[in-house]
């Protein structure tokens, strides 16, 4: 079973400690005026971790589920972190049928990403045969045009900055998707950028829903954007 780690885990922590502040400082002054801002902390706190413990998989689950994969289709994870889309996929597959998930690697936007663990995931899952990693910019693909025929980013396009390397990773999308291919984002932010750069860029059957109560990151709710070619 794959590790689950907390998403940009700096972001709980001070959600945390926020809270915790609040019930100092009412103690100290004898008030308990700071305990409802305290408790909504700490209920930020709550539905942060459960989101990216719990919550995101379901919605990944349901989103790959619904973006119907054939055995043999060949399929891009941008910023594919510790692999969770990934192994969605992989149950889907059968060679030459394969999902690529491709990475920075950074530390900062998901706690333990490295490539050599997200491997060792893919192996333990036993899905090396139709799961493969590469290190890689999605602002800069190194595959061919019309070379996939699903892509999916799971929380990974609203790290890209500024804007317009998000446009630029949204182009590159589309590129090495095939005509008629699907392309689905998981995010928290900037959807309704994605769903404008997309009808500028040709890409069609645009829509945009709310994940719902699995998918709230403290403030932040997640929305899924989905698009054909």
């Amino acid at each position: 079973m794959m590790k689950r780690t907390v998403d940009a885990p700096l972001v709980p922590i001070l959600l945390g400690l926020a809270g915790i502040l609040e019930l100092v400082a009412g103690m100290a002054g004898h008030t308990w005026i700071t305990v409802p801002l305290a408790l909504v902390f700490f209920a930020c706190t709550y539905l942060y971790l459960r989101t990216s413990l719990v919550g995101k998989y379901k919605i990944i689950d349901r989103v790959v589920g619904k973006t119907q994969i054939a055995a043999t289709d060949q399929v891009l994870d941008l910023g594919c972190g510790h692999g969770a889309v990934m192994l969605a996929v992989a149950k889907h597959l059968r060679a030459p049928g394969k999902v690529t998930g491709i990475d920075i690697w950074k530390r900062v936007d998901q706690s333990g990403n490295r490539q050599a663990a997200t491997q060792a995931v893919i192996e333990a899952a036993g899905v090396s045969q139709v799961a493969q990693l590469q290190t890689a910019d999605m602002t800069a693909l190194p595959f061919n045009d019309n070379q996939f025929d699903a892509v999916f980013a799971s929380l990974s396009l609203h790290n890209v900055k500024p804007k317009q390397a998000r446009r630029q990773a949204l182009t590159e999308a589309l590129r090495v998707l095939k005509p008629g291919g699907r392309l689905a984002i998981i995010d928290i932010e900037h959807s309704g950028e994605y769903r404008r750069a997309l009808a500028t860029l040709g890409a069609q059957e645009i829509e945009v829903t709310n994940a719902g109560l699995d998918g709230v990151y403290g403030v932040m709710v997640t929305r899924v954007l989905t698009a054909s070619k």
